[in-house]
């Protein structure tokens, strides 16, 4: 009988909520692009719906959510809304400097870029998406930058210098705003460019179906498998996990661990 895992088969190896899983290849028919699901009525949070597959359909099952993570369609859509929100806040935000400056109010803006709510929403943003985290590095130095305007315009006003203050903030609005708020209006664009799905296609004991994952790593051997394992390591299906691979990434020395799975317990919760 074949051994669930040999260091002899080659493993896809891929992403899911930045965590590595990998499985064996025996196991695999295919891995396509993300493409347009029908929704199942009345089903498992896990089975996201039905896919076109060569001369028929698929069920699409969502790993992230079987994994007890959130699902990246619904992490994409609560991005997108929290950077409208926060651009509109800091539309708001100049707009109050604007009414506190030209009717002499004393500036009680949030001029910390640290503790507006972007700022400290910001500050701890991480993503496994190196697209993602590099676009979002642009925003560092305009949202500093008005923030700012309001203590500089708050400096000029105790200097008697009004009307440089209001030339201040209209010059902030057609620069440095102009720009903050192209970078939030361009987050849709950006996920939906490079934030992307794959399927994987399985079959396993005669059935075959779908599984949403993240980003495809490598398809290759291993250099180490841990197997069987003490205990269950992960959340939500934990049986499905049943080894840990090691491998060498870029030639290093380093061993890098991948989740293994074991796509027969996967159906098991299902049937």
């Amino acid at each position: 009988m074949e051994a669930k895992f040999s260091l002899d088969a080659d493993y896809l190896v891929f992403t899911v909520a930045g965590t590595p899983y990998g499985v064996i290849s025996h196991d695999i028919v295919s891995v396509i692009d993300m493409l347009e699901f029908t929704a199942v009525p009345d089903s498992t949070p896990e089975l996201r719906g039905v896919i076109p597959f060569r001369e028929g359909n698929l069920p699409l099952f969502d790993l992230r959510v079987f994994l007890g993570s959130k699902a990246r369609t619904q992490e994409i859509k609560e991005l997108v809304e929290t950077m409208g929100m926060r651009k509109q806040d800091h539309i708001n935000w100049v707009n109050k400097l604007k009414d506190e400056v030209n009717n002499n109010k004393p500036i009680t803006v949030q001029t910390n870029p640290h503790l507006c709510a972007f700022g400290k929403w910001y500050d701890t943003f991480k993503s496994d998406n190196s697209n993602l985290n590099n676009y979002m590095a642009r925003f560092d130095a305009p949202h500093k930058a008005i923030h700012k305007v309001g203590v500089d315009a708050a400096d000029l006003l105790r200097e008697g210098k009004k009307d440089e203050a209001v030339q201040l903030i209209r010059t902030a609005e057609a620069g440095v705003l102009k720009s903050l708020l192209e970078l939030f209006d361009g987050i849709g664009e950006l996920v939906n460019r490079y934030m992307l799905e794959y399927v994987v296609v399985f079959s396993s004991e005669g059935i075959q179906f779908g599984m949403a994952v993240d980003d495809i790593r490598f398809f290759s051997r291993l250099d180490h498998i841990e197997h069987p394992l003490q205990s269950n390591i992960t959340s939500g299906g934990a049986d499905v996990v049943q080894a840990i691979g090691r491998y060498r990434k870029d030639n290093s020395d380093e061993l890098n661990d991948v989740l293994l799975l074991d796509i027969s317990r996967f159906l098991e919760h299902f049937n």
